[in-house]
């Protein structure tokens, strides 16, 4: 299994994370997703994070960058996502395809390395892209090598990323779409004392949910946001947002989750699935 490592060095104990997801940008500009143009409010986002004065060190996107495949989507996230001049490192969604992602989106500051380790963290980036299919999964080659790198930085505390959700997060209809054996990813990561949170996105809301010693949080999606505890597809009409992780060099993460202040997005609450 070819997987990419990347050294970090941040200079100082603490760290900050911007954590990012489900974009879902279109090569025009103008496109709309569920009444909301995506290109707009991931723009509304990275301007609500400028006026909080938030200066990341580095940028997680957990996938689904792309709506409609196409080189210039890619393009746009790049050239949204420069003007802060930090790492950039993204996973593939179901809605990406990860050739097409490794391809646009490992030049420069972006990066699909799957394992990122800093003088205080480790980061690991597990896919959970089946092709072709809007659920997860972690296959076996993929749990082995997450065992490897959690044995052999053992002293590191560690966050783990994924895309589709490993624990359900009380809406029915995504529960169904979420990593198919996400039961076997939280008992292995609970074996390993380090880490210390599993981040992902798909969801489009923001929820935490603890198990044993693991944080499992879903980020708002920049776009359109998915209303909570429903049986069935249903849309919400709350704003965009992100999530930022503090990390502390004692393991600790101090977690902070915005909606923007300034922008209200037009969701079209009639529209039953995208």
């Amino acid at each position: 299994m070819n997987k990419e490592q990347t050294r970090l060095f941040i200079g100082r104990p603490n760290m900050t994370v911007l954590h990012l997801s489900d974009p879902h940008l279109f090569a025009d500009r103008g496109s709309t997703l569920l009444g909301v143009n995506t290109n707009e409010s991931l723009m509304a986002v990275l301007e609500d994070i400028d006026n909080r004065n938030i200066r990341p060190d580095l940028i997680v996107v957990t996938g689904d960058i792309s709506q409609d495949y196409t080189p210039e989507s890619y393009q746009n996230f790049i050239q949204y996502l420069s003007r802060y001049n930090k790492p950039v490192f993204s996973l593939a969604g179901n809605h990406d395809e990860r050739p097409k992602l490794k391809q646009y989106l490992s030049t420069s500051l972006f990066s699909t390395a799957e394992q990122l380790i800093t003088e205080h963290w480790q980061m690991l980036m597990l896919n959970s892209h089946v092709p072709g299919k809007v659920h997860g999964e972690v296959n076996q080659d993929e749990l082995a090598w997450l065992e490897k790198c959690l044995d052999e930085n053992n002293d590191l505390p560690t966050m783990v990323f994924t895309h589709h959700h490993p624990v359900p997060v009380g809406s029915m209809w995504l529960d169904k779409i979420g990593i198919e054996n996400g039961q076997q990813l939280v008992e292995l990561l609970s074996q390993y004392p380090q880490v210390q949170m599993c981040a992902f996105g798909h969801v489009h809301q923001s929820s935490a949910i603890e198990h044993k010693t693991v944080d499992y949080r879903s980020v708002p999606s920049t776009c359109v946001q998915f209303k909570k505890h429903s049986k069935d597809f249903s849309a919400s009409a709350e704003k965009p947002g992100y999530n930022i992780y503090h990390c502390r060099k004692n393991g600790q993460i101090e977690v902070e989750s915005f909606r923007v202040d300034d922008y209200l997005p037009s969701v079209n609450l009639a529209i039953s699935g995208y």
